[in-house]
């Protein structure tokens, strides 16, 4: 049986922290370890974490808090280098996992290096309906997992392979999730399920996903991802973010290739991006056929830049 470490990271969390830790306690998959990491709460989220401690002996605690704020995503860099299990699931504070989460991912990841799953969205008693509307690929390319990130952090499983090469990039502050399901596609498959095993509680002041580029045509989608292009600000973070990735082994050189072309910022080598993705169509883009599969394809770089220029790496 393959061992799951669980790894929490928490701040001033105590409003919703006892729900998680009800929902962790209920997995039909045993915890090898929860792994909570308090990046200097001043509310009582530690004695709550503490309390279940006591109350859970069957699972195996491990808490610990920062001497120093790494924020959000740093934290969680920094906690999954504290795990053991063979397998590693990133938890967040305030959302309500399915009791059966764990035992279906772990009977579902086989020979993958990374899966992740489906999720309800929920704002207090109101359904807000799914995070993936739309059926993802059940095994993405890793050109499409480099230019095309789709996972969450509250989703995803993935092999304790992973932490050697995570752990060079402790120290930056990236998109945790993104950069993880990116650097096990660099060795392994990536699976997606669309089984919804997670509410993902989603609060007012939420940046990380909205719902209302839903209504948004898609000519003005690609209009915006034109326009992002003279944004300096975007331009710049997409190029560092790709420099970091430059240091990642691919195992397909067209991920390597399209890494190494992103990461000069330019625009030569943004649109040999986008021709690189054209060449290779039918592994971004499987739900469409024809001129929209290429226009799609070729757009990809820039609806990178558009939705994840502002914050995928910040200095």
């Amino acid at each position: 049986m393959k061992t799951v470490s669980v790894v929490m990271c928490t701040y001033n969390g105590e409003e919703y922290l006892r729900e998680q830790l009800d929902s962790l306690v209920r997995q039909t998959y045993p915890i090898h370890e929860l792994i909570i990491q308090d990046d200097g709460s001043t509310d009582n989220t530690l004695t709550i974490a503490r309390e279940y401690e006591e109350l859970h002996p069957e699972i195996p605690f491990r808490i610990y808090r920062n001497p120093q704020q790494l924020g959000y995503s740093r934290n969680f860099f920094s906690a999954y280098q504290k795990a053991t299990g063979d397998l590693i699931a990133s938890c967040d504070q305030d959302d309500v996992w399915e009791p059966r989460k764990l035992e279906v991912l772990v009977d579902k990841i086989e020979d993958c290096s990374f899966i992740f799953h489906n999720s309800t969205l929920f704002r207090g008693a109101e359904v807000l309906g799914k995070l993936h509307r739309k059926k993802l690929e059940e095994f993405p390319s890793p050109i499409h997992a480099l230019l095309a990130p789709q996972s969450f952090g509250h989703q995803i499983l993935f092999t304790k392979q992973a932490l050697p090469l995570l752990q060079p990039f402790a120290a930056y502050n990236l998109s945790y999730d993104y950069f993880t399901y990116t650097v096990c596609s660099s060795f392994g498959a990536i699976r997606y399920l669309d089984d919804s095993l997670v509410r993902w509680r989603r609060h007012d002041q939420a940046t990380t996903y909205s719902g209302s580029r839903g209504s948004e045509s898609k000519l003005s989608g690609y209009i915006r991802a034109v326009s992002s292009l003279s944004k300096r600000s975007n331009r710049e973070t997409t190029r560092n973010y790709f420099k970091l990735c430059t240091h990642i082994r691919f195992r397909d050189q067209t991920a390597e290739k399209a890494a190494f072309y992103m990461s000069k910022g330019d625009l030569w080598h943004i649109f040999k991006t986008c021709y690189l993705c054209l060449k290779h169509k039918r592994e971004l883009v499987t739900d469409k056929k024809g001129a929209i599969q290429s226009l799609r394809a070729f757009f990809t770089p820039l609806f990178f830049i558009r939705d994840h220029g502002r914050y995928i790496y910040r200095n």
